[in-house]
């Protein structure tokens, strides 16, 4: 079995982190940078673990939208950026609201 590959794209002030950890790190990295990076997943079948910063999971980067559509061997999470004092809320979070109204907000899931 492939070894699943790590990768951080996102703040240059989180990137030293995750290389400890073993990833791949693209400090600062850009849209077009992190729509190379899953092309090249997609298309050598890849399993891969990408942890992006809050800026680049907000993109509307097609891309990005794609994969997350196909699920399976690319895993696509995202970390709230080191300014960030609030709660971070994920476009998971927005689905589960939409399924669960305020729920969620209120603790009577």
């Amino acid at each position: 079995m492939e070894q699943t590959r790590l990768y951080f794209l996102g703040e240059a002030g989180l990137a030293n982190g995750f290389r400890l950890a073993g990833f791949e790190v693209f400090p600062d990295a850009s849209i077009q940078t992190l729509e190379r990076l899953l092309l090249e997943l997609r298309e050598n079948r890849s399993p891969a673990f990408v942890i992006l910063d809050y800026r680049l999971a907000e993109s509307d980067s097609r891309v990005l939208q794609e994969v997350r559509d196909e699920g399976g061997r690319i895993l696509i999470t995202q970390v709230p950026p080191l300014s960030h004092s609030g709660r971070l809320r994920s476009k998971v979070d927005d689905h589960i609201s939409q399924l669960l109204g305020n729920a969620l907000e209120t603790g009577k899931a």
